[in-house]
This record gives structure tokens, sequence and C-alpha cells, in this order.
């Protein structure tokens, strides 16, 4: 890595080794995980697609083994998600998907849905649009 890489690099990129990974990590101890279904996946981009990269709501999206993930900051579990997600905290075992795959090779393949803009979803923005749509589903 060059010095002109280093300088490139700003706050919100993650670690050089969270990028290259592909294979089993511990979740944190900077970011934590919320999966969730693919069909609620899928519902909670489409609601906020659409929306510039810096501003938006919500940050990276993974899809692996039939679900669904998002990046959050640490204790983002308060307020509790809907019931038919998971929270994943710093020190939980989490298989993220091989850089540069795409989860629409074929149905429940392992990809990176989106790594635009910043790396951790916004909770209290995000929290109440995926209640509303786990509700609705």
């Amino acid at each position: 890595m060059t010095l002109a890489t280093l300088a490139a690099r700003t706050a919100s990129d993650p670690p050089i080794d969270f990028v290259l990974a592909a294979r089993p990590r511990m979740v944190g101890p900077d970011w934590e995980v919320l999966l969730m279904s693919e069909r609620l996946g899928r519902l909670l981009v489409s609601t906020l697609a659409g929306r510039p990269a810096r501003a938006a709501p919500l940050g990276w999206v993974f899809a692996h083994a039939g679900q669904w993930g998002i990046f959050l900051p640490p204790e983002s579990d308060e307020p509790a998600w809907p019931s038919d997600t998971t929270y994943l905290k710093a020190g939980t075992s989490l298989t993220l998907p091989t850089p540069g795959a795409r989860p629409d090779a074929w149905p429940g393949a392992s990809g990176w849905v989106s790594r635009d803009g910043n790396r951790l979803s916004r909770p209290l923005l995000v929290h109440p649009v995926l209640t509303s749509l786990a509700a609705d589903a």
C-alpha cells in the first residue's frame, strides 16, 4: 500500500482487511450486523433506493445463505428490531461474501447487494422503515 492510497482513505472507509476478507469474521468491534430474510431485505433496499450515497440511511448490504445483512454502529440493538430479524453483536461469527461477488448470480447466492457510500447504516432512520415493512409483510 502506498502513502497516496492511505491518504485517499476516509474515516468512513472500512479497515483494509475487512474489504479483502473472504472468510468467516468476528463481528465488531466498530460494527454490528442486522440479518433479515431476502424478501424483507429487497423491500428495504427498494424503499430506500435512489437517495444520494452520502445522505442515504442505508449503508452496505450483503446477501449470504438466504439472508440479507446491513452493517450498523455498535449498540444499535435498542429499540429492538422486528422479530423476524437477527441482530449480531460484536464477537459473533459471520461469513461475508467474497469481494466482488454479486447475489444476482442465482437465487440465494452470496454477494454484495450494495457497497455504495458509508459502510454503516443509520439505525434511527432505517429502524422505522424496516419495522413498518416487516409489519406489512
